[in-house]
């Protein structure tokens, strides 16, 4: 008899990727009954303890170190890889009893759509607590120093948000953030924070500039809405998230997977993703799931 299949997927950094990476892993391996083998970026990597702690059950998975990687495949079935979203279009329309091996992100609103429910159900429920209240994820961290960030295609500036924020009904407007306080910053302080990732070479010579556009929403949102700050680390900042009725981000996968796997009636995301990337940019802020909309 022969072994079970094995889909593996590489981890990169950032947790909205993995859940994009391994979703797409888990859909592909029940359609073929295969064993998921997950690849951490680096041990003891952050996101393995998040998406363990946020799965509502004991899934056919193993975390494989880098040497063990080309072990975790059965010898009884040929190896397919996959880097694009065209060839994972194909393989979940069609796929192969074999060894899968996923090296790319996976991140097409409508590999999904046909699967949302079923996915929901494989993470721990949510209750949606706060039905008169939104809440906005700004996300800032190391693209602070990121110099696309101010491409005027993509900067998300004050009004930009407060156009999307037009579209929800609430009476307070919380905040998610990667900022640790909701206060204003000097470039160095800004320079001094903790990220997931290291920053860009450069850094220095645009810290007053991320200083300057940081203050500036804070200052706008503050003076315009009834702002309520959050901030309690990665996890507990996805769960918030997922407990409101009304949501909206920009160009973020974490905040795009805690609005996906939430019941929010009416989510708002930035309809130009990132097109600073140009061909490389993804269709995310086109997600057409009920309820979402498209702001700019």
């Amino acid at each position: 008899m022969k072994n079970q299949p094995t889909v593996r997927t590489g981890l990169t950094v950032g947790f909205g990727n993995n859940l994009f990476q391994f979703v797409y892993a888990k859909l592909l391996a029940e359609k073929i009954d295969a064993k998921i083998a997950i690849l951490p970026p680096y041990g003891d990597y952050f996101g393995l303890e998040c998406l363990d702690l946020l799965l509502d059950s004991v899934d056919n998975y193993e975390v494989i170190p880098v040497y063990n990687a080309p072990y975790a495949v059965s010898n009884d079935y040929p190896t397919i890889i996959i880097s694009s979203e065209k060839e994972a279009h194909e393989h979940l329309q069609n796929p192969q009893k074999a060894n899968y091996q996923l090296c790319g992100y996976f991140e097409d609103f409508t590999l999904y759509s046909n699967d949302l429910e079923k996915i929901k159900s494989w993470f721990f429920k949510v209750d949606k607590s706060r039905t008169s209240d939104a809440v906005l994820h700004l996300r800032l961290g190391d693209r602070l120093f990121i110099p696309a960030t101010y491409d005027p295609r993509a900067l998300l500036t004050f009004e930009r948000y407060s156009k999307g924020l037009e579209e929800l009904e609430f009476d307070t407007l919380y905040i998610v953030s990667d900022l640790p306080e909701w206060k204003n910053y000097s470039g160095d302080e800004l320079l001094s924070l903790d990220y997931h990732t290291h920053l860009t070479q450069g850094a220095e010579k645009i810290k007053d500039k991320a200083a300057d556009y940081t203050n500036e929403l804070i200052n706008k949102l503050s003076a315009k809405y009834k702002v309520e700050f959050y901030h309690e680390g990665l996890l507990k900042d996805f769960e918030f998230i997922r407990g409101f009725d009304k949501i909206m981000f920009g160009y973020s996968t974490f905040a795009w997977w805690a609005a996906a796997l939430s019941d929010a009636s009416r989510v708002g995301v930035f309809e130009p993703w990132r097109p600073m990337k140009e061909d490389k940019n993804k269709n995310l802020g086109k997600t057409n799931y009920p309820g979402w909309f498209g702001w700019r």
